[in-house]
């Protein structure tokens, strides 16, 4: 089945609140792709609530079904650093240009949050490896992380340093 971006609404947590059930359906849907599935690192409602309470959320709606999601930590205010701890699309929604604006909002919402950097993890050298390289990440290193599996810390530069260097 193939999907439209300009059917889909894009929206931001802060600004039309995500239902937790809602949230939590799309999670149970993607989380076994995460390596491992989300549901041996974490208790998905627990997960869930956490992301609605303390990360900026942002989504794609088809109707009322949540179809892809970007969950962002920008709370480091020492540091500057944002961290994106969740980046999903429903299988049959690949494909439909959904995840670069998806992610141009997350970053956005980092950027104005006063995130000069933005960092994520990848356990997959293919297709989203490229994909986040093309929007602007770089592989910053390659380590093991605590479940035995190569893990790729992704890093982007929101802001310019210089400007914030004086």
């Amino acid at each position: 089945m193939s999907h439209d971006a300009p059917e889909l609404a894009f929206h931001r947590h802060r600004d039309r609140a995500l239902l937790p059930e809602a949230f939590l359906r799309f999670i149970e849907q993607v989380e076994k792709e995460f390596t491992p599935p989300l549901s041996e690192q974490h208790h998905l409602p627990d997960y869930v609530d956490k992301l609605l309470r303390l990360a900026e959320v942002d989504y794609v709606l088809d109707g009322d079904e949540v179809v892809a999601a970007i969950a962002c930590y920008a709370n480091d205010q020492e540091h500057h650093q944002a961290y994106a701890t969740f980046f999903g699309v429903l299988p049959n929604y690949r494909g439909s240009g959904i995840a670069r604006p998806l992610l141009s909002m997350g970053i956005e919402s980092c950027r104005q949050a006063g995130m000069f950097d933005l960092r994520a993890r990848t356990w997959h050298r293919g297709r989203i490896l490229a994909f986040y390289e093309e929007m602007g990440f770089v592989v910053e290193r390659v380590e093991t992380n605590e479940w035995g599996v190569e893990s790729l810390q992704l890093t982007m530069p929101l802001v310019d340093r210089s400007d914030h260097a004086r």
